[in-house]
């Protein structure tokens, strides 16, 4: 996959069509290239197959099938060079401190403004491993 390396690429997994309609514009209107999947399972299969390569993902943590945080922990045990970042409507801080804890690089209450999650792309990107090509 050959891109601008200026431009971010944030993946965006989420089992709403709506939800990832909205990231997706929001993410092009701040700047973001963007890739979008209907689940974890698509995501990964992705991966797998080499058609995507994101500076960053984007999980929503309630997703049939495979979860965020599941999706999360997959991409950790393959040692992915890319942060992730949860979105989630649970706002208790038991929720924020076990995504926290496995690593997750943010957590964002849904539905987040802009400013944040700009902010949250901006940083998990800067503190990203480097990675060649």
């Amino acid at each position: 996959m050959t891109r601008d390396p200026q431009k971010v690429l944030v993946a965006i997994v989420d089992d709403e069509r709506l939800v990832r309609t909205s990231l997706r514009r929001l993410c092009g209107v701040l700047g973001f290239e963007t890739a979008d999947y209907s689940s974890g399972r698509d995501f990964i299969a992705a991966l797998d197959y080499g058609s995507v390569s994101p500076d960053c993902v984007l999980l929503d943590a309630h997703m049939p099938d495979m979860t965020g945080l599941e999706v999360h922990q997959l991409l950790t045990q393959r040692h992915v060079p890319f942060a992730t970042i949860i979105f989630t409507a649970d706002d208790a801080p038991e929720t924020r401190a076990r995504y926290l804890a496995a690593g997750v690089a943010f957590c964002l209450r849904k539905p987040a403004n802009a400013d944040m999650l700009v902010a949250a792309i901006e940083e998990a990107v800067a503190a990203r491993p480097h990675r060649s090509g």
